[in-house]
């Protein structure tokens, strides 16, 4: 079981975030939220590029040699990238609201927040240094949590 939490979490994470966009307007019109999808998208490469200087791996196991990266984003928040998620499909959601895609999105939401969880716990056995360095930063939303 171990082997496929992480899998599962990932494949309900990706499944959703299809069906958001392939029912959703991808923009929003409104540029208050249009400017959360793009602050969103910019954390997201950010992300990606500090992240390449690790080993990166879409399910939440560490793998090996992977090192634990505190730059850029990283110094902020544990979790840049679903940071990014949030951002990005949040407002593409609220401004094109309908049940299916809230109901969605809420199993999106739920889903990485247990995945981010899981991985947390792995991260604390996998690095020494992640204790420390989770008691320096945000876990999702600076200043919120």
């Amino acid at each position: 079981m171990d082997n496929l939490k992480p899998k599962i979490l990932t494949f309900v994470q990706y499944v959703s975030l299809i069906w958001l966009l392939a029912f959703n307007k991808w923009f929003s019109d409104n540029l208050f939220l249009l400017a959360f999808q793009v602050v969103g998208i910019i954390i997201g490469f950010w992300a990606i590029y500090e992240m390449s200087k690790s080993r990166l791996n879409i399910t939440p196991t560490p793998l090996s040699g992977a090192s634990l990266v505190r730059s850029g984003p990283y110094k902020l928040v544990r979790h840049p990238m679903y940071l990014s998620l949030i951002l990005v499909f949040g407002p593409m959601l609220f401004y094109n609201f309908n049940l299916w895609g809230g109901i969605v999105f809420l199993v999106f939401f739920v889903n990485l927040i247990l995945k981010m969880l899981y991985e947390e716990k792995l991260l604390m056995v996998f690095f020494d240094a992640y204790k420390t360095y989770s008691e320096k930063s945000w876990r999702l939303i600076p200043y919120v949590y």
